[in-house]
């Protein structure tokens, strides 16, 4: 059964993402304690920090998780970076649910046991997509465009960046343990090499992003092409989004930069051209003609026909069957 939200009124939405750069000015690199996420860590931290916002400072804190020390660190670092909570107060000393985070984690929220796969491609946007403080992924996703890597390249080609754009830099040691959570995130440990309780019950494995082989120089790649679990409205979501951040102001976007841009839906989700064509081509009834694909000889792009852009919140509720908007 459907769960519902209580009504709210619906305001022109606002994306903090929008005026910040693609990968993260103050690079970091730590945070997890080496932990990939875990399913049932996303609403066990959100549901405490409904009790209480300090929980992840206070001393009871490994009593009301369930966790060891490291892991409540953890913890915090996963809803903080997967952008299911914010910080607030003096020092960021507190944490709050986001209206995504509460769309989807609360009791009577739409996904709280994360079985809809439409909710694991929202928290993988949200991870490696303008405005996630996950370095690594961000790069990783966006940036890094090899065909076939290994693990090492990929630490090499993360420090480098980070020490081209920031005067701290992480030790090499730092980068590589935060690479091998990446790829615990994403690779099964049977196919990565890993120890299975490396990357233990990690959702976004079953995304089937990225491939590994085997033996010595293990080598990874993205699996790009279709997405036969991505949901259109998922991806609408991130087109939004994505629009927002990188053309903020315009009512018209190329498909060409739906689909090739670093910080697109189609890079992030790894999709391939037609799969791009394949979602856009659903826009117009998506958002009732708010959006409109144009595919001509001269020109493909969607167009925004509305003064303002539809809310990327509304497709969620859409898509989870949801009553009303939380804002």
């Amino acid at each position: 059964m459907k769960s519902q939200l209580p009504a709210t009124t619906i305001i022109e939405w606002y994306d903090p993402a929008a005026a910040q750069p693609l990968l993260p000015s103050s690079p970091s690199f730590a945070g997890h304690q080496t932990f990939a996420l875990r399913s049932a860590w996303l609403k066990k931290g959100l549901d405490q920090l409904t009790i209480n916002p300090g929980i992840f400072t206070k001393d009871d804190a490994l009593v009301r998780l369930g966790v060891g020390k490291n892991m409540v660190a953890a913890i915090r670092h996963w809803v903080l970076a997967t952008r299911l909570a914010s910080t607030t107060g003096e020092r960021g000393a507190h944490l709050q649910a986001t209206p995504l985070g509460t769309l989807l984690l609360a009791d009577k929220g739409a996904d709280p046991y994360l079985e809809d796969p439409a909710t694991l491609w929202l928290l993988h946007w949200h991870l490696c997509g303008p405005g996630s403080p996950a370095y690594t992924w961000v790069y990783a996703f966006n940036v890094w465009r090899e065909w076939e890597w290994t693990a090492p390249a990929l630490a090499q080609a993360v420090q480098a960046a980070a020490l081209a754009s920031s005067a701290k830099s992480a030790s090499p040691e730092t980068v590589q343990r935060d690479v091998a959570v990446f790829l615990q995130t994403y690779v099964a440990s049977t196919e990565s090499g890993q120890n299975a309780e490396d990357g233990l019950d990690c959702p976004l494995r079953e995304l089937g992003l990225l491939r590994a082989g085997f033996g010595s120089g293990q080598q990874y790649s993205f699996a790009v092409g279709p997405k036969a679990s991505l949901p259109a409205r998922v991806f609408a979501y991130a087109l939004l989004k994505f629009w927002r951040w990188k053309y903020h102001g315009s009512t018209t976007i190329a498909a060409r930069d739906i689909a090739q841009t670093e910080g697109s839906p189609g890079v992030i989700f790894k999709l391939d051209e037609n799969s791009v064509l394949a979602y856009l081509d659903q826009l117009d009834t998506l958002t009732d003609g708010a959006l409109r694909f144009e595919d001509t000889h001269l020109v493909r792009q969607v167009v925004q026909t509305t003064a303002t852009p539809p809310d990327p919140m509304v497709l969620l509720h859409q898509h989870y069957a949801l009553d009303s908007l939380t804002t």
